[in-house]
């Protein structure tokens, strides 16, 4: 009888510790679903560059290219009141739309401007690069060692003042300030997913 007791609690024993792992594995199966259907993250490596902003549903968002032009550009080479005051994140097509209707194609590397500089920019595999509003710049900021490659330097937003000026945004201090268009300023090109 002794050996029946022990050959039955034995098997309950192992019965329970193999339940026991079968729910660790049911528990570590749900989880690794539920991260799958999270969606994208901050600092995710997509679309040709690093996420930085998402929505609420993390299913779309602003990409940072990895690098900024090689060389500062100014905002425009000309005065002119274009109207791309827009601030809030997500307006950047719509801002830079704007100035380059305004402003146009430059005729050569000695007349590029910034917005002109992104629109044309194809890399790694995309097209629809475009210079960040005010508020995208900001959110860079805020996750600039995500995204890496800054320089403690001034950044051109596409939001404009007035005629004469621009606002930028240094990724050394977080200041965000004003100046004239003619300024040349480093551009980090962000997209939409």
């Amino acid at each position: 009888m002794k050996k029946f007791t022990f050959y039955f609690l034995f098997f309950i024993i192992i019965e329970s510790v193999s339940c026991t792992k079968e729910n660790d594995v049911q528990k570590l199966s749900s989880s690794q679903q539920s991260s799958a259907t999270k969606g994208h993250y901050i600092g995710e490596h997509f679309g040709g560059g690093i996420i930085f902003y998402l929505n609420k549903e993390r299913t779309h968002g602003i990409i940072a290219s990895t690098i900024d032009f090689e060389e500062p550009e100014p905002w425009a080479r000309k005065d002119t009141l274009i109207h791309a005051h827009a601030a809030k994140v997500g307006a950047a097509a719509n801002n830079n739309t704007k100035i380059y209707l305004a402003l146009g194609a430059s005729s050569s590397e000695a007349n590029d401007y910034a917005v002109n500089e992104c629109m044309g920019l194809y890399q790694n595999g995309y097209n629809d690069w475009y210079l960040p509003t005010k508020d995208e710049l900001n959110e860079m900021y805020l996750h600039k060692d995500v995204i890496g490659g800054f320089r403690p330097f001034a950044y051109w937003s596409s939001t404009e003042i007035d005629a004469n000026t621009a606002w930028w945004q240094n990724m050394g201090t977080g200041l965000q300030d004003s100046q004239d268009k003619f300024s040349s300023y480093s551009v980090r090109p962000v997209r939409y997913f």
